[in-house]
């Protein structure tokens, strides 16, 4: 019983520091873009204009991912998430994945390295889930790690008795994660780093996609030398028929 309520009482507060950093999260685009809508109408300068634009721009999608892992984190806990499943090829939604933060690692002067097969044997999944998986591991690679640090991304299926699987490896060379945060860092509501921008629950609803393809998260960590995130999931089997699959069904 004492047990029982001290779980409780840590779900309790996890749910409190989720809602205070998520109000914390939106507070922050939102002050910004009103900012500098403010300024915009006062100032007609072109360099001001572009500049103006471009924060409200990045600020605004900000808004629209963490609202979107708001509504699928509900969906989840309601029951209602559901999958689309189609047979896909996963190197491209990686690939995919891939493409969006080419440019923002350039920028922030961080490389990626692709090790890629040429091929791999077909996935029987949601193409759009797993690519956002793909995002929000990458995105978060590149949030903690800095300047003239690496990304490896390899793929590959595995050997032996892992043959009918196949595993994604997203490696960082960034701060990493205390040993006392790894085990929890799936958990819902848990935000192990509270300097980075974030609702903290998007880890937890990537790994609700993955086992709902049957797969696995894996997560290896040592502070202060990097993170390496192994994403499991099974091949297509012949048997495979169900386009749909909704949590709690």
């Amino acid at each position: 019983i004492n047990h029982m309520a001290d779980e409780l009482s840590n779900t309790e507060n996890m749910k409190n520091e989720f809602i205070s950093s998520v109000s914390h999260e939106l507070r922050t685009p939102l002050t910004a873009i009103k900012g500098w809508a403010e300024t915009l109408t006062e100032d007609n300068d072109t360099i001001t204009m572009k500049k103006g634009i471009h924060v409200i721009i990045n600020e605004t999608e900000r808004l629209s991912q963490m609202v979107e892992e708001l509504l699928d984190f509900s969906r989840i806990q309601s029951g209602k998430f559901t999958l689309n499943l189609s047979t896909i090829d996963i190197l491209a939604e990686l690939e995919d994945a891939l493409l969006i933060y080419t440019e923002k690692a350039k920028r922030d002067k961080i490389e990626i390295i692709y090790n890629a097969p040429e091929m791999l044997p077909f996935v029987y999944g949601d193409k759009n889930r797993l690519r956002q998986v793909f995002i929000n591991i990458i995105d978060n690679a590149l949030k903690y790690n800095s300047q003239n640090g690496t990304i490896t991304i390899e793929a590959s299926q595995g050997e032996n008795q892992n043959k009918d699987n196949i595993h994604i490896l997203i490696q960082d060379t960034g701060c990493g994660i205390k040993e006392v945060d790894l085990p929890k860092i799936k958990t819902k509501f848990y935000k192990a780093n509270h300097t980075k921008r974030g609702s903290g629950i998007g880890l937890a609803v990537a790994n609700e996609i993955i086992t709902m393809h049957n797969g696995s998260i894996d997560i290896l960590s040592k502070e202060g030398v990097g993170t390496t995130v192994i994403i499991t999931l099974p091949i297509q089997k012949s048997e495979n028929k169900d386009n749909k699959i909704t949590t709690g069904g």
